[in-house]
This record gives C-alpha cells, sequence and structure tokens, in this order.
C-alpha cells in the first residue's frame, strides 16, 4: 500500500494528477491508507467511488461516516441501480433488453423478487408525485449530506435528460424517510466481502481475491 500512495504522490508532484482517489476499497483500507499518507507526508486520497443507490446501500455502514469524518469527496456510482430504478421493472415488468438481462453482474445484483417488490412501490411513489423514477433515484442519492455527486450514465438524451432532472427536485427530509420505508421487506444493510473481487486506484486495478468489492 505505501509503495502505491509513494506512486501516487509521484505522479502529483509530476503534475500528471491532480489528486488521488479510489473506488470500491473497504472503509480500512482507506483509513489504513489515510494514515500512512499521514506519517509519510505523502499525497492522499481526497476522493473515493462507491456503489450507492437505493436498494445498495452498503456504503452506510462505515464508507460514508468515514468520507464525513475525514472530509472526502464521494462521487458514488450506480445511482439508478443497474436500471432497477428507472420504471423499467417491477414484479410484473421485464423488458426483454436491459442490463439486468443482458448482464450477468447486474442480474445477479439487483434481479431478485425482493427488488423487484421495492422497484413497484419505488415507482408508484414517483408516479404520486409527478417524478420520474429515474430522477427520483438519482436525486435520493445526492440527499445523502456524504455524497459529493452520483455518476450517471445514459444511453440516449432522454435518460441524460431524467437524471439531470434530480437537480431540480427538492428531496425533504420525509420524502428521503418515506422512500426508505419502501425497503421494508429488503435484506438489512450490511457489509459485502466476495471473492474475484475489482478494486482501482486512478484508474489501476486489482484482482486479489480477497479485496473486499462491491461488483458480485
Amino acid at each position: 500500500m505505501e509503495e502505491t500512495l509513494r506512486a501516487l504522490d509521484d505522479l502529483q508532484a509530476q503534475g500528471k494528477i491532480l489528486y488521488p482517489a479510489v473506488s470500491n476499497w473497504a472503509a480500512w483500507q482507506i483509513a489504513k491508507a489515510l494514515g500512512i499518507s499521514a506519517k509519510e507526508q505523502l499525497a492522499r486520497f481526497e476522493l473515493i467511488q462507491p456503489m450507492y443507490n437505493l436498494v445498495k446501500r452498503q456504503a452506510e455502514v462505515e464508507i460514508l461516516p468515514l468520507a464525513v469524518s475525514e472530509q472526502l469527496g464521494v462521487i458514488s456510482y450506480s445511482p439508478l441501480g443497474g436500471g432497477l430504478l428507472t420504471g423499467k421493472y417491477g414484479v410484473n415488468k421485464r423488458p426483454e433488453q436491459g442490463r439486468l438481462v443482458e448482464d450477468k453482474r447486474y442480474k445477479d445484483r439487483y434481479a431478485d423478487e425482493m427488488n423487484f417488490i421495492v422497484a413497484d412501490r419505488f415507482n408508484a411513489y414517483a408516479a404520486k408525485h409527478g417524478i420520474h423514477p429515474a430522477t427520483l433515484a438519482v436525486a435520493w442519492v445526492m440527499s445523502h449530506p456524504a455524497i459529493t455527486a452520483p455518476i450517471i450514465g445514459a444511453r440516449n438524451l432522454e435518460q441524460l435528460e431524467d437524471s439531470l432532472a434530480a437537480i431540480d427536485v427538492d428531496m425533504t427530509p420525509q420524502w428521503r424517510d418515506e422512500i426508505l420505508l419502501l425497503l421494508r421487506l429488503q435484506r438489512t444493510v450490511q457489509k459485502r466481502y466476495c471473492r474475484c473481487g475489482h478494486a482501482s486506484i486512478t484508474g489501476l486495478s486489482s484482482g486479489h481475491p480477497y479485496v473486499p468489492a462491491f461488483h458480485v
């Protein structure tokens, strides 16, 4: 880890990067890296990139509290849950195309009956308030005080506009709490560790078999 941090420190000194950042590291790894950087006077991580959305809230356990404590920027990914929270999916609503159908990683991660029940409830809640589900999903992520900004993706202009519209949503504490109630049947928030994980530092990947990861 220290060797990696020294390499990042060199890159920053050479002007090749502005700040070191890390994706998909566990809280203990980030904390350890910050400690090494402080002790050795090396450039520290200033930004982290965890997965975070309504149905995948593991980051709330340790990652986001750490970010607040250490004043780290958080650019979270997958705010739409691989499309689950866009209005396309539900218990009796399964399109023939889409990530949850075509990509095994997303299918394994999101395509279970519990999540489809949540999707139905979420779609109904969005309709009740006259907001597109994708817009509401991004706004919900943005409303967490630790989140600097969510990473959004789109296949067309309409999808992009739906996500960008989240900027204009006034996500009140009441709305956020009501949306959380939609998860009553879902499993509790917990940390996830898996074999064959995937983590990255400024674009470099690690395939260590025991690296804590969110890519399951």
